[in-house]
């Protein structure tokens, strides 16, 4: 796409003939307009600053030098009309190195301050907080033990995993999909097993260790496992 340099700089000619490469005001609103359009956006998350890139619904987390980075990639990628023949491009681009095009001020917060949706709030803190990222990924699956109607007891007899809440749901005959939760209390490293465990009663789960026990995944992931137990919870 060719783009005309009159709207990124300002030339100004002296009378002697000299020329000064310069970017004003509506120079730096174009400038703006054009990393607006390529996603670049800011906001405010919990009173801090943040910067990121719209990718269609996805927010894609960045910082003030990626922007300034993205349009120095535009002037190498863009092919430009209209540049005075006495003027080198070389020149251009270091005029923008020296006088950075690219500032906090009320012209950037006009292109690109908005406020971010509770669902952008989410998917932003979950790709920024690995903190936060845990504790929403055990709450959630704790949420799907009630909707899948798993019982909860705990494993008082160590017959899995030592003192740790066990979720379970029956299945045929004496068969029970299990869920451990490990280090439950910690909040930090805490985690889930699943197993397909054999009791001989129900009573015996967290009581006495299993008949047999079969690993389906260690460290549960919901969006990566879920199609291991998926025929036995949405039955």
């Amino acid at each position: 796409m060719k783009r005309d340099i009159n709207d990124f700089i300002t030339i100004v000619r002296s009378k002697n003939g000299r020329v000064k490469i310069n970017h004003d005001g509506q120079n730096q609103a174009n400038i703006y307009q054009l990393l607006h359009v390529l996603g670049f956006r800011k906001s405010k998350l919990e009173n801090k600053r943040i910067y990121y890139r719209r990718d269609g619904e996805k927010l894609i987390p960045t910082n003030f030098r990626k922007i300034e980075d993205a349009f120095f990639e535009q002037l190498r990628e863009t092919e430009f009309i209209n540049i005075p023949d006495d003027v080198r491009f070389i020149d251009i681009v270091n005029h923008f190195h020296e006088k950075s095009p690219i500032k906090e001020n009320a012209l950037f917060t006009h292109f690109f301050a908005e406020i971010l949706t509770e669902t952008e709030t989410l998917q932003y803190k979950l790709l920024t907080d690995h903190h936060f990222k845990h504790k929403f990924e055990v709450q959630h699956l704790l949420s799907k033990f009630d909707e899948w109607k798993f019982d909860k007891t705990i494993d008082i007899a160590s017959s899995i995993t030592n003192n740790a809440p066990l979720y379970y749901k029956k299945l045929d005959g004496n068969k029970y999909l299990v869920f451990t939760h490990y280090n439950s209390k910690t909040n930090t490293n805490d985690g889930f097993d699943c197993w397909i465990a054999t009791f001989a009663k129900k009573g015996h789960i967290g009581n006495k260790k299993p008949l047999a026990l079969q690993t389906v995944s260690l460290s549960f992931d919901l969006e990566r496992d879920f199609d291991l137990i998926k025929n036995y919870v949405t039955n």
